[in-house]
């Protein structure tokens, strides 16, 4: 009997894995919207371009697997250069195709929490201490997202750092999806913009520094973010409990600094932590499934 792991590993090496067929759904996707909105969005023949380059790295990976160590480590982390790059595009469509649905969240905001939290609270905590902690918590994003899965790889080994990566990488998929047939602007671009003394403090600066020169338009809901961190986190429970425990509380900030930084709405940190746990119970037995060889039947035709 094969484990669930070794089993996940023997598919991989046989050819596309689990993550090459997961991306390939995920940028046939992305090319089925942008050939939707080419109307719309004048860059159309670049995105499609860039789905085309995108499937030709996910088949030199799944061909290309060898003993050789940068064959080994892009196997694993390619998902993580195709990430920005459909952040870009995403960037792209949103204000191409122009239609924002923050009206519609903004209601959803009203309904669950009486007002526009993204607006009141930063208003209310006017704390230098707490805007600088949710402010660190935010960018820690970036850390957990790398750290969890190289943490795992260097302590437990390359399948639980493939697993980790799968899940992250998953929540990341589907949050773009969301984003590219429901685009959300979020109150960061439509909602006045936070004034205080804490707006002027050294981590609510960078944040901003990093967002206004990178941040695509029409992103917000649900928030990746907190979806692709809080799966990082969960995902590392099995392998690490320790680490997921002492990363829980950051995430928790993170979730809570999108709010008060007026970077998405109360619902868009919501949605993304929803995101994150059905990704997170959705991850192994999907995996499994993408890894599983054909049957006997299948092949002796």
């Amino acid at each position: 009997m094969v484990s669930d792991g070794t089993a996940a590993e023997l598919g991989a090496r046989r050819g596309a894995g689990p993550t090459e067929w997961l991306t390939r759904g995920f940028v046939v996707a992305m090319t089925a919207v942008a050939v939707a909105t080419a109307g719309q969005v004048r860059a159309w023949p670049w995105l499609l371009a860039t789905d085309a380059l995108a499937l030709v790295l996910v088949e030199l990976v799944a061909r290309g697997r060898s003993a050789h160590r940068f064959d080994r480590a892009l196997a694993l982390w390619y998902p993580y250069i195709l990430v920005p790059v459909y952040y870009w595009q995403l960037g792209l469509i949103g204000p191409g195709v122009g239609r924002a649905r923050d009206a519609l969240v903004q209601r959803w905001e009203a309904a669950i929490f009486g007002g526009q939290v993204s607006v009141t609270w930063h208003q209310a905590v006017a704390s230098p201490l707490v805007s600088s902690v949710l402010h660190a918590c935010y960018l820690a994003h970036y850390a957990i997202i790398v750290g969890v899965p190289l943490w795992l790889f260097l302590r437990s080994g390359r399948e639980a750092c493939a697993r980790a990566l799968f899940g992250i990488t998953l929540a990341f998929y589907f949050c773009y999806l969301c984003f590219a047939v429901f685009p959300v602007a979020g109150p960061y671009y439509v909602l006045p913009a936070p004034a205080g003394p804490q707006e002027s403090l050294f981590f609510s600066r960078l944040v901003r520094t990093v967002l206004d020169s990178g941040a695509s338009w029409g992103t917000a809901f649900p928030s990746s973010h907190v979806a692709a961190s809080w799966c990082a986190v969960l995902m590392a429970r099995k392998h690490a409990p320790w680490l997921a425990a002492a990363l829980a509380p950051v995430a928790l900030g993170l979730a809570a600094g999108t709010v008060y930084g007026q970077f998405h709405y109360a619902v868009d940190a919501l949605a993304g932590a929803a995101v994150a746990f059905a990704c997170f119970a959705l991850a192994d037995p999907l995996r499994r499934l993408l890894a599983r060889p054909a049957a006997p039947q299948e092949t002796a035709a």
